[in-house]
Parts: C-alpha cells; structure tokens; sequence
C-alpha cells in the first residue's frame, strides 16, 4: 500500500533527525498464553509499543534487516535481554512471573517497549468514565 511506505518513510526521515516522539502511537494488544509477537522495526519503533500476556506466555520479537536489541530494566523475574544487533531472526522469552517489564534497545534508545503479565492475560478493565457535567450525582 502506498500510504503505508510513505509513513515508513516519514518515520525513518523523522527518526534519522531525532525528531520521532511515536509512530506506534500507544498501540497495545492482549493474548492469553498462546503467546504474540512484537516487530521491531527499521523505523526504529516496537510495534506494538506494549503488550499483555498472561503468566507462563510467550512474546517473540521479530527483527528485520535493521540491528536491534531488547534490555530489560531491572526488576525481579524479567527474562533474559537479547543482546544485539540482532537482524532477519525472531527470538522468543517467556515470562513466568506477573509484573510489568519494559524493556529498550541499545542501539536506539528512544525504542522503547513493555509486556504487562497478568494472571489471566488481561489488562485490568478501565475505569468508568465520569458523568456528565451537570448531571445528578449517585448517592
């Protein structure tokens, strides 16, 4: 699709003068334990920026022909970082303990990601939105 190589294009031109803030946006998706898969993109983005698996499940990183890593910050249960430039490879890490990992690339340090692990696999629901102005108050 043309529109969608302009925008690869944009972000790569945007990423080279350091102005990229986000072409992923604040993308997120959800499995259960079948596991998901993260891209880790020539425009120097994760796509998705996030996701959230369930205790036990598996996230494959997908790299191309740009060199990546993924570290891990430091906190207790993450797996182990896939050191780098990793390029035209997938690698797997399995995540056994509930807790939020976010995790950069050493090469591009405004790549940044997270895997959120629960105990079902699900994000926690959002809270009610409040009423409208002027409206009744519940008692």
């Amino acid at each position: 699709m043309k529109v969608g190589a302009e925008l690869r294009q944009l972000c790569a031109v945007l990423a080279t003068s350091g102005a990229l803030l986000s072409c992923s946006g604040s993308e997120t998706t959800s499995q259960n334990n079948t596991g998901t898969e993260v891209q880790a993109s020539p425009s120097i983005v994760y796509s998705p920026a996030s996701v959230t698996i369930g205790v036990g499940a598996t996230v494959t990183w997908v790299f191309g022909s740009v060199g990546h890593t993924v570290t891990f910050d430091a906190v207790a249960g993450r797996p182990g970082d896939i050191p780098g430039p990793a390029t035209n490879t997938s690698i797997s890490r399995t995540f056994a303990t509930a807790g939020t990992y976010t995790y950069h690339c050493t090469i591009h340090p405004s790549m940044t990601g997270s895997v959120v692990v629960g105990s079902n696999g699900s994000a926690p629901p959002p809270p009610p939105p409040p009423p409208p102005y002027g409206a009744p108050k519940n008692p």
